[in-house]
């Protein structure tokens, strides 16, 4: 009888560690996405904020999507166009090469999630400017866990800023 009570004993601690594990890996997958999160809030204000410069400096609407975009490549997935084949470190390469191209025209670049990322910039009155960077940011981590606290497969996020118009200062 002993050695029976043993046995369910270590039966019964196997199954305690395994929902111990998996109510950890829930808890860790949630603070992951969570760090997602902020991290993409901090990016979006980044992107405002070279947005609004670009804005306020006197750039034309094309140019400021693009610097907008460009600021906003960390929460713009993986780039589509163009195909590059080989590890991170040569899609980096090709990326810091591109960005330039990009900008000033001769080139063309596409990310997946390009297309969630919206601005918008408002007179705010006099010589101040409102400038808006919105993004309904794919849930690509964990989102299977995520979703039991979270009924949508996009977070939102918004960073506004405001910011004084200079463009009247460099253009006549």
């Amino acid at each position: 009888m002993h050695s029976s009570f043993c046995l369910s004993s270590s039966g019964q601690a196997l199954v305690e560690s395994c929902i111990a594990i998996a109510l950890i890996c829930l808890v860790l997958a949630g603070f992951f996405q969570l760090a997602q999160i902020h991290s993409a809030r901090i990016i979006a204000l980044h992107a405002c904020a070279r947005g609004a410069r670009a804005q306020a400096v006197g750039f034309n609407q094309d140019m400021v999507a693009k610097v907008v975009r460009v600021a906003a490549i960390g929460n713009a997935g993986r780039m589509t166009f163009p195909e590059i084949e080989g590890g991170p470190l040569t899609r980096m390469a090709v990326e810091l090469g591109r960005i330039p191209l990009y900008l000033g025209a001769d080139s063309f670049l596409q990310y997946e999630d390009w297309d969630t990322i919206n601005y918008s910039c408002v007179d705010a009155g006099g010589s101040m400017l409102e400038f808006t960077v919105a993004q309904n940011l794919p849930l690509s981590f964990f989102e299977p866990v995520f979703r039991a606290f979270y009924g949508a497969d996009k977070f939102p996020i918004e960073a506004r800023l405001r910011l004084d118009n200079h463009a009247a200062l460099y253009l006549e």
